[in-house]
């Protein structure tokens, strides 16, 4: 899961240009350099708001599922975890653009480590730095502690797989997000976790805390998937474009996107049960994001665009979040 800002495709323009200038000589100090990097890759306005809504929307739908807790609110702990967020959102980008490098400089020259704007090891610096400063950002809370840890570590062998041993290949794509989902689920977890210390509930077992959260973790991946697929929805992939469509085809790929943003909201229904009436009504609001997902898709199949709309590419995730804020809000009063 990223903000949700789409990256540029690899597109005839791209690969024209892939054999020009190869960058600046003389990209300037560490600050300007990481300067572009922001500017190019991680726009840090949008970048904010997806990750506080991912923190609250994910601490309210925990909230909101969790008969123990009685009229939540965020607090200075949910704070806290949507700033994690943010710099772990920056660390996993620098990840995967050191990842794609080698495609980039053929595919997408003009993003900022691959025209030289930003180093390899400045990037290496950043993860570092941002790395340290999480880890004593968490150090209060064991358990948030360890799953951040373990989120960072795991990324640190994913990336050096990918360079040192060209696995998985970059064109595989299905594999390539199989691998990258424990690092969501690390950071979803860790939310949980955030929310189990600051809601006075982190005496449960893990055996407990585990059996609560696993539906609620199934709710972000499944409309995580949803946007994964989507912002990779091209009606005819250029010739070195990677996209989903070229292994499921473009109709099966749109249904699971669909089916996706379904099986979220039906997830979410069965744990909440909004019927029961109550609080519990808020659950309702799950809906929403699938409406906005049904209308793109009638939309993309309508107009025959080249792409899934922009607009619901960027808002379905945070149209997620927000609704599950609402819920969570109104849930546990």
């Amino acid at each position: 899961m990223s903000p949700p800002a789409a990256r540029p495709a690899a597109g005839p323009e791209a690969v024209a240009s892939a054999g020009g200038q190869a960058g600046p000589a003389d990209p300037g100090p560490l600050a300007v350099r990481l300067g572009a990097f922001l500017r190019g890759s991680f726009p840090l306005p949008l970048s904010l708001v997806f990750a506080a809504v991912w923190a609250v929307g994910a601490t309210g739908l925990f909230a909101a599922a969790d008969a123990r807790v009685v009229d939540w609110r965020p607090g200075w702990g949910t704070v806290g975890a949507a700033l994690t967020v943010l710099v772990d959102l920056l660390l996993m980008r620098a990840a995967d653009d050191l990842r794609d490098l080698p495609y980039d400089r053929r595919h997408n020259p003009s993003r900022p480590l691959a025209r030289g704007a930003v180093l390899p090891r400045d990037l290496y610096l950043l993860f570092g730095a941002g790395a340290a400063f999480l880890l004593l950002l968490n150090a209060g809370n064991r358990a948030a502690l360890l799953l951040i840890a373990a989120q960072l570590v795991y990324t640190v062998l994913l990336v050096g797989a990918e360079l040192r041993l060209g696995w998985p290949r970059g064109d595989a794509v299905v594999t390539g997000v199989l691998l990258s989902s424990p690092v969501q689920v690390l950071l979803n977890l860790y939310l949980y976790a955030v929310f189990l210390h600051d809601a006075g509930l982190d005496g449960d077992t893990v055996a407990r805390a585990g059996k609560h959260v696993l539906p609620l973790l199934a709710v972000i991946m499944l409309a995580a998937t949803h946007h994964e697929l989507v912002r990779k929805v091209v009606r005819e992939p250029g010739e070195h474009e990677r996209t989903y469509v070229r292994v499921f085809g473009l109709r099966t790929t749109v249904a699971l996107a669909l089916g996706a943003a379904a099986a979220s909201a039906a997830v979410s229904l069965a744990v909440l049960r909004p019927w029961t009436g109550g609080p519990a009504g808020w659950g309702w609001l799950a809906l929403l994001p699938v409406a906005l997902a049904a209308l793109a898709a009638r939309r993309f199949d309508r107009t025959g665009a080249v792409r899934w709309p922009v607009g619901a590419v960027v808002g379905y995730l945070p149209a997620v979040f927000v609704c599950q804020l609402l819920i969570g809000l109104g849930g546990s009063s």
